[in-house]
């Protein structure tokens, strides 16, 4: 029998299409309980809009784990609050730059999954969001780490896959 894996290291590789790289470190702390640290740059894969965006975001959750499987500090059912800001550069249409922040409280709701060294993690999420408006909150353009939704420009959304390896 194997160790239990209480660190992991994760990928969201559908963030890469949206124009954004994001590396997530979690650790397991007590039991049914981790925290999450996500680091990200804004730039880097997809620009369908040709708005050449340059920034950052971060992302911080502590998790709750729901029906973990014994022997496994990782896997399981979640529900997990987190903190979320980006911060970002982008060209205009007059070509001048804009800068934009947000940031946003949600609550996610996931199941994670490992096999030996590798692991898998599916999540959504809705929360309230605030910061100054950019080109990107047009409904046309793509959003970096939450969704604003135009009608209600307080509610954010999110969702992802990441994958990755525990340790």
């Amino acid at each position: 029998m194997s160790a239990i894996r209480k660190n992991a290291f994760k990928t969201t590789f559908l963030s890469f299409f949206t124009g954004s790289a994001k590396l997530t470190y979690e650790r397991a702390t007590v039991e049914h309980q981790s925290f999450e640290l996500t680091g990200g740059v804004i730039g880097v894969g997809g620009d369908k809009f040709d708005m050449n965006p340059k920034g950052g975001l971060f992302r911080a959750a502590y998790k709750f784990m729901f029906s973990q499987p014994e022997n496994t500090a990782l896997d399981g059912l979640y529900i997990k609050p987190e903190y979320a800001i980006s911060f970002f550069d982008h060209d205009m249409p007059d070509h001048e730059r804009l800068h934009s922040s947000k940031q946003t409280v949600m609550s996610c709701f996931g199941w994670q999954w490992s096999a030996n060294m590798m692991i898998f993690d599916g999540f959504v999420g809705a929360g309230v969001g605030w910061g100054n408006p950019s080109e990107a909150d047009n409904p046309d353009r793509l959003r970096y780490h939450h969704g604003f939704i135009e009608r209600f420009s307080w509610l954010t959304l999110t969702f992802g896959l990441k994958f990755g390896l525990a340790f």
